[in-house]
């Protein structure tokens, strides 16, 4: 208690000292232009931080600030309202906005918040400027952070640009102000001869005698709104509330697209699926006229595995969070159907499909643009012993959801693959289906389809070497029934399977319903983890990577569409369909001596192995693998 006296008398000691000693200063906390009003060059100086030493550059001495106290169970620090630590997700909060109870990061890893006071004192502070990616370092034993924001850009496009407007923005005005801070001081070590005349400089931008403008704003729905913005900066854009960010954007993008010399340049860190997210990956594939800009966390010097490591240590273990804040990835891991290595896998092999004219289908009243195939497969020349599988999805063709026909032929693993396989059942195991073409529309009508899949099955397949995997629901069936007209049609074309627990007699089509999607989700993964099903259209590789349970534990698109996604998910009940049996032992003829044999070996080590022989079992393996 005398402590906290004693340091309560110095601080209003100090507070009236400071006074004196700058009277006639225009101070004003809310104007970050005015923080700084004195700085030190350190040389030969390094501070402790999660990311091991760092090296401090300069300190600063600010203008007069309420003190803050911040206490833990461990550490207690005295700062400014606007001084940013870090919560145990190394998210940035402001002193002022944390609440007793919430979790900060120290040297000891994260604590508690147990005490948030603003005391009544008013005093000039420090700040330390670090040489570090992260701009971290500890203080008093707590996390802190220096705002180091690269404005280089916006300082070029004041000092070589006439009569324009820049705005800044960010979700914060604190942060927005800083930015503005930056580029002051980005300015301020130009040579004299670039610098262009200063006009005018407050707390919301700046005003320069070429006619360039620079102002700041926090983000809202009505931001930038009532005058000409040629330079927009966008910080953080990931972080907005979409009910403010998906107006704004709307708002403001006409008026920036209609100028011939207007820019926008959008930054952010992940943050899950929104309108960031939208805007980038329509960047990266070119469906939107944005260049798209990654840096990963690998890309910064200093940091290797043992960086890697360390952050995710810091982040309680917590990897997802490591990926999402450094590693780029938009979505958690956790909630997807497949994980990520698997997703990078089908990406990879994964490619863009290719129009092919096929003379068949220019019997349809329509293009036929929808329809893709895999570049290296003819649909024009196709072996009369090659079987193939339509997953179909069906909807209204009337701009919502899309009609999907996903088409695979079905194969036998090759030699190699047939070897190191695994969880084997029977012959069945050792075949899969590889995707080679892909109709996507949300324009053409259910009449319209069933035409397209008549002229596929009846003049581009043979019917007899293809089967269709349909979800059973009102379109589904209006479908079957266009189908079924065509005198080669028989119902063996369409899988059937039970459409309930309780009937008996197996109908055309899928069942898709609340009780079985989640199983058939779960075994989809098991599937492509075995390479059942392999993956290799770019839309496809999307929607399945993007494919997962939802808040309320529901599987879906975490983004976009997932029709595309439901046709995998349909075909989980044909590999233990009849239907995949009668096509597996159509094409065992067919098979090379090679496939045969390694297919017999295999399972027959597998029988061994599962079932043991005692002491002859070692023996007759060895003279199996000899055959492999």
């Amino acid at each position: 208690m005398i402590r906290e006296k004693i340091k309560s008398f110095i601080l209003k000691l100090i507070e009236r000292i400071e006074a004196s000693q700058y009277k006639g200063y225009d101070f004003d906390e809310d104007d970050i232009t005015k923080k700084i009003i004195d700085e030190i060059a350190l040389e030969d100086v390094y501070l402790e931080a999660d990311t091991g030493q760092v090296r401090a550059t300069k300190i600063m001495k600010t203008q007069p600030y309420h003190v803050w106290r911040v206490k833990t169970a461990n550490h207690e620090i005295e700062c400014a309202d606007n001084h940013i630590l870090f919560n145990k997700n190394l998210v940035e909060v402001f002193v002022k906005d944390l609440k007793t109870g919430d979790c900060i990061m120290t040297e000891d890893g994260p604590e508690q918040v147990t005490l948030v006071e603003k005391l009544d004192a008013k005093v000039c502070m420090f700040d330390i400027e670090v040489d570090s990616y992260e701009h971290r370092y500890y203080t008093n034993g707590v996390l802190s952070h220096n705002t180091v924001t690269s404005s280089i850009f916006i300082a070029w496009y004041i000092c070589f640009q006439f009569d324009k407007n820049i705005l800044v923005l960010a979700h914060k005005l604190s942060t927005a102000h800083e930015i503005i801070d930056k580029v002051k001081h980005v300015l301020k070590n130009l040579p004299f001869f670039l610098k262009p005349g200063l006009v005018n400089s407050g707390v919301g931008g700046m005003r320069f005698d070429n006619g360039v403008n620079l102002y700041s704003q926090a983000t809202t729905k009505s931001a930038a709104l009532g005058f000409t913005i040629h330079l927009l900066y966008a910080d953080e854009f990931a972080h907005i509330p979409e009910h403010i960010v998906v107006p704004f954007y709307r708002s403001i993008y006409p008026t920036l697209s209609s100028s011939q010399v207007s820019r926008i340049i959008i930054s952010s860190t992940a943050n899950g699926m929104n309108l960031f997210h939208s805007l980038y990956d329509g960047a990266v594939h070119g469906t939107n006229s944005y260049a798209p800009m990654r840096i990963d966390w690998w890309e910064v010097p200093g940091r290797d595995d043992e960086w890697k490591k360390r952050e995710i240590a810091n982040l309680n273990g917590n990897e997802e969070l490591f990926n999402q804040e450094y590693g780029n990835q938009f979505i958690i891991s956790s909630r997807m159907l497949i994980d990520d290595d698997l997703s990078l896998l089908i990406k990879k092999q994964s490619m863009k499909y290719e129009w092919k004219e096929i003379d068949q289908l220019f019997e349809l009243p329509y293009d036929y643009d929808e329809l893709r195939w895999h570049p290296k497969f003819d649909p024009i020349d196709i072996s009369p012993s090659d079987k193939f599988v339509f997953a179909i999805d069906i909807a209204d063709g009337i701009g919502g959801d899309f009609t999907i026909i996903n088409i695979f032929r079905l194969e036998c693993k090759s030699v190699a693959k047939i070897r190191i396989a695994k969880e084997i059942e029977s012959e069945q195991s050792f075949f899969r289906l590889r995707q080679v073409g892909l109709f996507r529309s949300n324009q053409r009508s259910v009449d319209d389809v069933s035409k397209l899949l008549h002229l596929l099955l009846f003049k581009v397949f043979n019917c007899d070497n293809v089967r269709v995997v349909m979800e059973s629901n009102f379109k589904g069936d209006a479908m079957y029934e266009k189908i079924s007209t065509n005198p080669d049609f028989y119902p063996e074309i369409f899988m059937h399977t039970r459409h309930s627990k309780v009937l008996k007699v197996r109908k055309p089509g899928v069942k898709i319903t609340s009780e079985n999607k989640e199983m058939y989700c779960r075994e989809l993964k098991k599937i492509l983890q075995q390479a059942r099903i392999v993956v290799t259209e770019l839309e496809t590789s999307k929607e399945i990577s993007a494919f997962g349970i939802n808040k309320n534990g529901k599987f879906e698109a975490q983004t976009g569409h997932d029709d595309i996604a439901m046709t995998l998910v349909n075909l989980v009940p044909y590999f233990e369909n009849e239907t995949f049996s009668a096509q597996v032992e159509e094409m065992w003829e067919n098979l090379s001596d090679a496939q045969k044999k390694a297919i017999d070996v295999k399972i027959e080590m597998s029988d061994i192995e599962s079932n043991g022989y005692g002491s002859t079992t070692s023996e007759t393996l060895n003279w199996l693998k000899e055959y492999m």
